[in-house]
């Protein structure tokens, strides 16, 4: 009787043993390939725009107006006649870059210091919401205080 090489016995067994994986082998190899496309249509769906954009503010606090330019010329005017009011100088009122969705206004004013602080107040405080950006406080040789930064709002 003739016996089998060990590399057959090998082989055989190995091929056995492939026969009885192949099975489980190609339900881990679907849910792998079921898996990878899912994660991808996921991937898709988070990478794409959003329809609308969702609103930077509550309505009620952003400056109405039907272009950038005409809400920039609001937000100025208001600044103008807050420092009116306050008696400041205005020594520079000037289109800041922004955002989409947003404008901004670079602004100096210089007055005592009270009344520069109440500005800044008043234009963070009331309607429709402002906000100071990069802004910086320095004392004049002359008494009062400079009040340097960028006046920043919503509009829609």
């Amino acid at each position: 009787m003739r016996r089998l090489p060990p590399l057959a016995i090998g082989g055989l067994a190995g091929l056995v043993l492939a026969l009885l994986l192949a099975p489980a082998t190609g339900a881990a190899l679907g849910r792998l390939a079921e898996a990878r496309a899912e994660r991808a249509r996921l991937a898709l769906l988070a990478d794409a725009p959003a329809a609308v954009a969702p609103p930077l503010v509550v309505p009620a606090s952003a400056i109405e107006a039907p272009d950038a330019m005409a809400a920039r010329r609001q937000l100025a005017r208001r600044i103008r006649a807050a420092a009116g009011q306050g008696g400041l100088l205005v020594e520079e009122l000037s289109l800041a870059r922004a955002p989409v969705g947003l404008v901004a206004v670079k602004l100096r004013l210089s007055g005592p210091e009270k009344s520069v602080l109440a500005l800044a107040d008043a234009l963070e405080r009331g309607s429709p919401l402002v906000r100071l950006r990069g802004w910086a406080l320095a004392p004049l040789p002359e008494g009062g205080i400079r009040l340097e930064g960028e006046a920043v709002a919503a509009w829609r």
